[in-house]
């Protein structure tokens, strides 16, 4: 049973250190704020279960164990000094936007696109953040996929909208506002301001139940 709460431990801390990083970068926020108290609670409960006087008793192998357990906790929390400094070297440019279209008594705006220079683990160097905010005032339900739209910089690279993106769109009630950001992974950048001024095409439906009335937004928005 110690062997099982020592592993238990060092994936909470794992789990906590993981729910930081997660916080710190705007697209993992929302993971972030789901695993980070859920990896507090199991390390304090690994943690009290380990320092027990009960189990303090235990044999000089288990000990060892603990200690063992106790030196990787420490690595890790080395290696998350290390991440959070790489953070900190990230380039990140919010850029103020002021574009909106009326189309069929719905209201898009777009009021900030962010630029990012970070190496993602697909081998991109930066992310674009468009962030949209749909006001459904008709009378009726719409459909609409910014989540699925596409974007092209002035460095002349079409990107598709990442899977990573905020989830906010697709039907869209009468009556009912959202808002979010859509990402797109920029395959070449070597600093934010190398961009300045992007279009964003997306599709949408006045009417979800009629697939016939299709139309499609064009954003052309500079920075």
């Amino acid at each position: 049973m110690i062997l099982f709460m020592g592993f238990l431990t060092i994936f909470s801390v794992l789990g906590l250190i993981v729910g930081v990083i997660f916080l710190l970068v705007k697209k993992t926020r929302s993971k972030g704020k789901i695993l980070t108290p859920i990896a507090f609670v199991l390390a304090v409960i690994g943690f009290w279960y380990m320092g027990s006087p009960v189990h303090n008793e235990q044999s000089d192998d288990n000990n060892q164990e603990t200690s063992s357990s106790l030196t990787d906790t420490a690595s890790v929390d080395v290696n998350e000094d290390e991440v959070e400094e790489d953070l900190n070297l990230d380039d990140t440019i919010n850029h103020k936007v002021d574009w909106s279209a009326n189309k069929d008594n719905v209201k898009f705006r777009i009021d900030q696109v962010s630029i990012v220079k970070q190496d993602l683990e697909s081998g991109d160097q930066g992310m674009i953040g468009v962030h949209f905010i749909i006001d459904n005032k008709s009378n009726k339900d719409i459909s609409t996929y910014p989540t699925q739209g596409t974007l092209l910089t002035n460095t002349r690279e079409q990107i598709k909208a990442s899977v990573h993106s905020d989830n906010f769109d697709g039907d869209i009630m009468s009556g009912a506002k959202t808002e979010g950001f859509v990402l797109f992974p920029v395959q070449k950048l070597s600093k934010p301001e190398d961009i300045n001024s992007v279009r964003v095409k997306w599709d949408f439906w006045p009417d979800k139940n009629t697939s016939e009335e299709l139309k499609e937004l064009d954003a052309q928005l500079s920075f």
